[in-house]
């Protein structure tokens, strides 16, 4: 995952013609939602597992995870989740696991699922989390970023390991509602792969544009208490979008 340092610059993409577009309001808050997450923030130990349990509370589809913190239970938590999985460290203070070699994919049985735990535990500690494989599918990035004047901004963009080289995103300031939500897809460059090509079957775009809606509702919720909301990659195709990786990042 990577967060993003934006600025005003970075959100004028959302205006047209010099004029705002007018924003809807934001649903209705949830306060027992909002309550248990603030408390799972303010308690400093919001673990991996947790961050894909606080998507799925506001909509977002995610992978099945499990976390471990043995090689039994990393077994177990894979017979659950079913096989291929991936593995991941899950090693307290390491936000970008692909940094460090903590990430590994395809594993197709419990024998691989043994020799990438080993080497994880060896390298980066015993606490892992067992992931679900997601279907293949155009990657984006979708996420909440700070900015000191405006506050969170909903940002969209092409995701995967090039979405910093190719810097193909769209800003909004929340509230954003679905219909918000498409019109920020439609002006990435990745629209493209997202409508299909060279008989590629079309992404749900429906389901992307509700993913937005939601990471807006957490910015309602919870975005005064959030630095940063990083999902990356969101893995979208024509049977919807889900979340493959997130990280969270509580304000100090």
């Amino acid at each position: 995952t990577e967060i993003y340092t934006l600025s005003l610059h970075d959100a004028l993409p959302i205006y047209h013609g010099g004029q705002a577009t007018p924003p809807p309001a934001f649903p209705t808050p949830d306060p027992a939602r909002r309550g248990r997450w603030l408390d799972a923030l303010a308690s400093g130990d919001l673990g991996g597992a947790a961050q894909y349990d606080l998507l799925r509370d506001y909509g977002v589809p995610a992978v099945r995870v499990q976390p471990a913190a043995s090689l039994p239970a990393a077994l177990a938590a894979a017979r659950d989740v079913g096989y291929p999985v991936v593995l991941k460290t899950d090693a307290p203070g390491v936000a970008h696991k692909s940094d460090v070699g903590g990430v590994r994919l395809g594993l197709d049985g419990p024998a691989a699922l043994a020799a990438a735990y080993t080497d994880l535990a060896a390298r980066l500690g015993p606490r892992v989390l067992v992931c679900q494989t997601a279907a293949p599918g155009v990657e984006l990035v979708v996420g909440l970023a700070t900015d000191p004047a405006l506050g969170p901004l909903v940002v969209a963009g092409a995701g995967g390991v090039l979405a910093e080289l190719l810097a193909d995103r769209q800003v909004a300031l929340p509230p954003v509602d679905r219909a918000g939500a498409l019109r920020m897809l439609g002006r990435l460059r990745v629209s493209a792969r997202l409508a299909g090509l060279r008989g590629q079957a079309p992404a749900d775009l429906a389901s992307i544009a509700g993913v937005l809606a939601g990471v807006s509702a957490i910015a309602g919720e919870l975005g005064g208490h959030l630095a940063a909301l990083d999902i990356n990659p969101l893995i979208c195709g024509p049977g919807g979008a889900v979340a493959a990786d997130v990280l969270v990042v509580p304000r100090p």
